[in-house]
């Protein structure tokens, strides 16, 4: 597991060790021009496993990145020739053939860090293996005076495998987070509102979990004659009216987000020679509700979040319309995303980041949360921060110049204008 990183010389002045706080979020602070964006940036780049013309590029001595178990230490060393990889030494002509993305042909299509595809084959492709490849030759081809190393790419090869198993995935919220850049066919980039594309993601996620629910739906009504007579005790009328009650609020909070069609069976009137069909039916009704729990927990804190710091308004999720703005008093008069505030937008499209498109295994790092943000709201973001984090389990580390953004949790933080005082003694 990471616990911190140490870099040495950053813009040619700076010392800093960082230790991730055991609570879940380190929050970084400190004067601009300190390095505060950039030490987020150190994190993503190492964990892309490719990007280390970023490493030549940035003016350092050297990085260490800081693991709980000391076998998995991690260091690079700037030099004059190139960079000092574990040990390995990259030569800085090879390193300008690693900034590999802008190199990449058009019938290669990138799905994610993992899954490459070759169009014109349809074929998987492994990545490093594929850009390392194409470095070589062309490094070799342009006559590079440096003596190449054949093994350099095998020894790389086997480096980024265990960066990338040692610190596990990275999900990086910028600081410009409504706008994002998105490849239309093989050459053309457009711009896309990020807001605009939250309706049809949460009609892509309701529906994702509609399938998932109609094939344990299906699996376990196939099987339900060959448990109802496999089966020798019912359940009891006092158990009964315990689960009616648990499925009612069930039924509740799929009706309240309007992402099931499960039929509610509150009229359902307990006897005794139904009994051992009851307890099958709500046996099976908790495996099919399963199926939506984690869901419907994420869209409680989302919709708890979003709602306490919309004024006047309120969001709602639905299959139809996926995420709608409504509000509060003429509820029949919708608003368009796009025409909330610049900060309702960004907590709206941040905690949507947070809560669905983070992995519970995630090192988060958040980029100046505070952007158009009211100070109220700066204040309240720590706490919903924590909401999330408590629930998905993951280590955050949040870049920001704002005191309030803090809050009541100084004990989260560390100053680099602070470690820099230190350093001068």
């Amino acid at each position: 597991m990471l616990k911190g990183i140490e870099i040495k010389g950053l813009f040619g002045r700076f010392n800093y060790y960082i230790s991730l706080k055991d609570e879940g979020v380190t929050i970084i602070t400190g004067p601009n021009g300190y390095g505060k964006s950039t030490i987020l940036k150190c994190f993503e780049a190492i964990s892309e496993g490719n990007n280390f013309s970023f490493f030549m590029k940035l003016d350092f001595t050297k990085i260490n990145f800081l693991f709980s178990d000391d076998n998995d230490s991690f260091f690079i060393i700037k030099e004059e020739e190139g960079l000092n990889i574990n040990g390995v030494k990259v030569p800085r002509d090879l390193l300008s053939k690693l900034s590999l993305e802008s190199r990449i042909p058009a019938y290669i299509r990138k799905i994610n860090d993992d899954i490459w595809i070759d169009r014109r084959t349809g074929e998987t492709i492994e990545p490093i293996d594929f850009l390392f490849k194409r470095a070589v030759i062309s490094y070799e081809r342009d006559n590079i005076d440096i003596e190449v190393d054949h093994n350099l790419p095998k020894e790389l090869h086997n480096i980024l495998n265990q960066i990338k198993e040692s610190i596990g995935p990275i999900y990086y919220i910028k600081e410009q987070r409504l706008i994002m850049e998105k490849r239309n066919g093989n050459t053309e980039i457009e711009s896309i509102n990020v807001i605009d594309e939250l309706p049809n993601k949460f009609k892509n996620l309701i529906r994702d979990i509609s399938n998932n629910y109609s094939a344990t739906a299906n699996k376990l009504d196939g099987s339900y004659p060959y448990r109802l007579f496999k089966t020798e005790k019912g359940i009891s009328e006092e158990d009964y009216k315990i689960k009616m009650e648990e499925m009612n609020e069930k039924f509740e909070k799929l009706r309240k987000y309007d992402i099931s069609d499960m039929q509610n069976s509150a009229n359902v009137v307990f006897k005794n020679e139904h009994a051992k069909a009851l307890k099958i039916y709500f046996d099976d009704f908790d495996k099919k509700y399963k199926v939506y729990e984690d869901f419907i927990n994420k869209l409680d804190i989302f919709t708890d979040i979003v709602n306490n710091r919309l004024s006047f308004k309120e969001i709602k999720i639905s299959r139809e319309f996926g995420i709608i703005v409504t509000d509060k008093e003429f509820k029949e008069k919708p608003i368009r995303l796009n025409q909330l505030s610049s900060g309702e937008k960004q907590e709206i499209v941040l905690f949507y980041e947070l809560i669905f498109e983070t992995t519970n295994d995630v090192l988060l790092l958040i980029d100046e949360p505070e952007i158009s943000l009211h100070i109220t709201w700066q204040k309240s973001f720590m706490n919903d921060l924590l909401k999330t984090v408590n629930y998905k389990k993951f280590k955050v580390i949040v870049a920001t110049h704002s005191p309030q953004i803090i809050n009541n949790h100084w004990d989260k933080q560390i100053d680099l204008g602070e470690l820099y005082s230190e350093q001068l003694g």
